[in-house]
């Protein structure tokens, strides 16, 4: 019994132990995986931390490399909560997407397909400007400058890496085939936004005038400065100091913050040779004004021109265009036109009057405004549209003088733009000139409001025929109908009549036009 007693004592202490043992030995075990676990943890803790360290770095250098370009194109989207609303007041171009350069495409122009590329982009029809052409040396244009710019941004010297010296060989030959009169000014269209200060735009005025507008631009400098009373600084633009008078410049330049200057002393003339309409996108692309509203001299507004620069179609977009009358409708040139040179367009263009053959006009180029840190490149191809050849075989062939360039030029480009809804409207009285019971004066523009904006003619009833007789700041109408040769709108059922703010404008701009006569120069 005593054996037996002793055999189990030693066989319990042998379970103790070998338990003790197993029990230590699974604590170390757990201790360890637990260790090695936490180690796990922490490094997939350091991995996370790194790659949330590497994303902020990255997106750091995003908003670095985006706050550098020259060009920020607006990406206009279908949703979000402004669009409901914009969309009431507003026509708003939405760009068709062009693919972006890719190595791929790097690659092609070392191959003898490149040769055939080259030579399809870089001749030129003999005869006379293909618009078809023109439109794929711009889009390629866009497609190279928004691959470049943030690469210039971070300071790459493109001209000599071996990944990128071939298609800025493309670019630059594009460019110069494009735009040869950067020269003087800049070397290359990178300069045009970043010679300006990018962290203070400026906000201006541009008025094209030579000695046949100095009429007119005098008025409308002093309507700016004197009734609206406007600061947003001027500048005049004349072809060259032949194009107006010392002593007109002189007056003009008397004014507050307004200044006269050559377009040929800034854009060079070769491809440009100006005349006419055909210098005013020129000039915004010249102005130092980063934001620009572009003005004819015999403009005139209600309220002060920078509450454009307020308005939604041009905070979306970057820029903002007004329509022209309803004229002439079975006019099937417009469609006809855009569709021999635009393989895509944005979502505006099947809407427009010219696509359903409604008008002859669609836009009123009196005002223009522009914010050249957006939309730069749609600017350069209205201004491509108005060169020597392309507007004397072209361009000026289909639409009245420069008016339909900007946005058909912005089109070309496929950069975003917005038309303020409403059709051009009459400012006057009944029976001004025509029919007792419709309103007949001049073309005037409303803003996103319906009330009235602003208008073109002077301050005359009709500047060519009748300088003797003044605009009746009575009434306004809005219709599609209009008797062309007395300027009435035929429709009667919308006649407002103008505000006495309004008319207090208009009376204002008339007592001005009589204290300036002392001032018209005849050389």
């Amino acid at each position: 019994m005593h054996r037996v007693s002793i055999h189990h004592q030693k066989k319990a202490l042998y379970i103790t132990v070998v338990f003790l043992t197993l029990s230590s030995l699974l604590f170390v075990y757990r201790q360890t995986n637990i260790r090695q676990q936490h180690e796990v943890n922490q490094l997939k803790v350091l991995e996370e931390a790194k790659k949330l360290d590497q994303m902020q770095q990255d997106e750091q250098q995003r908003v670095w490399i985006e706050s550098k370009r020259t060009v920020k194109e607006p990406v206009l989207g279908s949703y979000g909560s402004i669009w409901p609303s914009l969309l009431q007041t507003h026509d708003i171009a939405f760009p068709s997407k062009l693919p972006a350069w890719t190595e791929a495409d790097s690659q092609l122009l070392h191959m003898a397909i490149g040769e055939s590329v080259r030579a399809n982009l870089f001749t030129v029809q003999e005869n006379k400007i293909d618009f078809r052409q023109m439109t794929t040396q711009l889009r390629l244009f866009k497609t190279l400058y928004q691959y470049f710019d943030p690469l210039l941004a971070l300071s790459i010297n493109v001209e000599t890496n071996a990944t990128y010296k071939e298609a800025w060989h493309l670019y630059k030959t594009l460019e110069t085939q494009l735009f040869p009169w950067l020269e003087p000014t800049w070397k290359s269209v990178f300069e045009m936004n970043s010679r300006q200060n990018a962290s203070k735009p400026t906000r201006g005025i541009v008025i094209c005038a030579g000695n046949g507008q100095y009429h007119y631009a005098l008025r409308a400098v002093q309507a700016i400065r004197k009734t609206l009373k406007s600061s947003l600084p001027i500048e005049l633009y004349a072809i060259d100091e032949y194009d107006l008078s010392p002593a007109k410049r002189a007056v003009l330049e008397s004014f507050d913050d307004t200044t006269v200057h050559n377009i040929k002393d800034i854009i060079g003339n070769e491809g440009t040779e100006f005349g006419g309409w055909s210098l005013k996108p020129y000039a915004m692309v010249a102005t130092k004004f980063t934001e620009v509203i572009l003005m004819d001299a015999d403009v005139y507004f209600f309220k002060p021109p920078e509450t454009v620069f307020e308005d939604d179609g041009y905070i979306a977009t970057g820029a903002l265009f007004f329509y022209d009358r309803t004229l002439f409708d079975g006019w099937t040139i417009g469609k006809e036109w855009l569709s021999s040179f635009l393989p895509s367009m944005s979502s505006l263009v099947r809407h427009t009057r010219w696509w359903k053959f409604e008008s002859a006009h669609e836009q009123e180029s009196g005002v223009v405004v522009i914010d050249k840190s957006r939309t730069l490149l749609g600017l350069l191809a209205t201004c491509k549209m108005n060169g020597k050849r392309e507007r004397d075989e072209v361009s000026y062939k289909h639409v009245h003088g420069d008016k339909e360039t900007f946005w058909v030029g912005f089109e070309m480009m496929q950069t975003p733009y917005a038309f303020v809804k409403s059709h051009a409207a009459v400012l006057g009285a009944l029976g001004d000139g025509g029919d007792e019971n419709k309103v007949c004066g001049v073309i005037m523009h409303l803003d996103a409001k319906g009330r009235p904006y602003w208008w073109n003619g002077a301050i005359y009833r009709d500047k060519n025929r009748w300088q003797d007789r003044y605009i009746k700041f009575k009434s306004f109408a809005i219709g599609e109908s209009w008797d062309f040769e007395n300027s009435c709108i035929e429709e009667t059922d919308k006649i407002h009549a103008l505000t006495e703010e309004e008319v207090e404008v208009g009376e204002a701009y008339i007592q001005n036009n009589e204290d300036l006569k002392q001032f018209d120069i005849v050389n």
